[in-house]
């Protein structure tokens, strides 16, 4: 239809500028990255799983969709009575299942085995309530002598809320006897700008952690305030080829400073700086306008940053980490 050549069209216009940062998302694809970076949305709790021949709902425990009858395995048929077709893409699916906290949405399930004749269709109304997205979780590593006194800190992404999560997992894990640290950044995209900033500087005393170098050679310092979380507790990092962007910043000022040692992999080398057009059909327009540099002035783009310890492939980067925590 005509939406979709004119979106193919922004699409591939944005595509001949060769940079494959530079791009154009659409609403529901935009709305589910805000939604991410928020850490929170307005949901039903329950997950989507894309099968060869339905969408089936997978609610969680205590959560709107389970307190309102829905079962595990029940398959989505209708949301607000628009139907719901296998070839749907799942983002578009969960995209008409969320909305604001508070409203309400009404499901079309088919209860039973596919293709039974028996199979129920059920239709449920479910008020939204907000469902948080935790992007740090943490644990004491003390299932042996080897591991005492190690907090361990996982996290998947650099949220509004993964600060607040980062300094309550670190007061958490002190409480509980942790003395040494493993911040895990394995896989971890990136995100948001100040959060990362935020972050470094809660194991950092003092010091430039990243600086930004725009076009127009505009550029912009961020800088550790004084105050260690953990007093100087030592500290490795677990970073890999998916470690990118925000990642990499952190990585990148604890490295430079000595204050952690990264062990894993070269990371992705993501560093380019983004400005964010929100448009007015709710799709977002990417334009890259910078990059970010490392205190020591490294180029993080097309780079990466180089572990201290490097981990082969097929090896356990977290039970590197553990060994040279022990022999440090």
């Amino acid at each position: 239809d005509a939406q979709m050549r004119t979106r193919g069209a922004i699409a591939g216009m944005v595509q001949t500028f060769g940079d494959p940062y530079t791009f154009w998302v659409e609403p529901q694809t935009r709305e589910l990255e805000r939604d991410d970076l928020a850490g929170r949305f307005g949901g039903i709790g329950a997950t989507v799983e894309q099968t060869a021949d339905a969408f089936v709902l997978h609610p969680l425990a205590d959560q709107p969709a389970a307190r309102a009858g829905i079962l595990d395995g029940d398959r989505l048929v209708a949301v607000d009575g628009q139907p719901i077709t296998p070839t749907m893409d799942v983002n578009a699916v969960v995209a008409l299942i969320r909305g604001p906290v508070g409203t309400t949405v009404a499901l079309t399930v088919l209860r039973g085995a596919p293709g039974v004749d028996a199979a129920q269709e059920l239709e449920f109304t479910v008020e939204r309530a907000e469902i948080r997205t935790p992007s740090v979780e943490w644990r004491l590593l003390d299932d042996d002598p080897a591991t005492a006194g190690i907090g361990y800190l996982r996290q998947t992404l650099f949220s509004e809320r993964s600060a607040e999560e980062m300094e309550e997992g670190i007061d958490e894990l002190r409480a509980a006897g942790a003395t040494r640290f493993i911040w895990d950044l394995r896989g971890n995209p990136g995100g948001l700008l100040d959060a990362a900033v935020s972050q470094a500087d809660m194991w950092l005393e003092r010091g430039l952690i990243v600086r930004e170098e725009k076009a127009g050679g505009i550029t912009n310092s961020f800088e550790a305030t004084p105050g260690d979380l953990t007093d100087g507790a030592p500290l490795l990092v677990l970073v890999d080829g998916g470690s990118a962007s925000a990642s990499e910043i952190v990585a990148g000022a604890l490295q430079h400073y000595g204050r952690a040692r990264l062990v894993g992999a070269q990371t992705f080398g993501k560093g380019s700086v983004q400005l964010i057009h929100e448009l007015g059909d709710q799709s977002s327009l990417h334009v890259t306008n910078g990059q970010w540099l490392t205190p020591a002035d490294q180029q993080i783009s097309g780079q990466g940053l180089t572990p201290d310890i490097a981990v082969a492939e097929g090896e356990d980067a977290l039970q590197a980490a553990i060994a040279a925590l022990n022999a440090h």
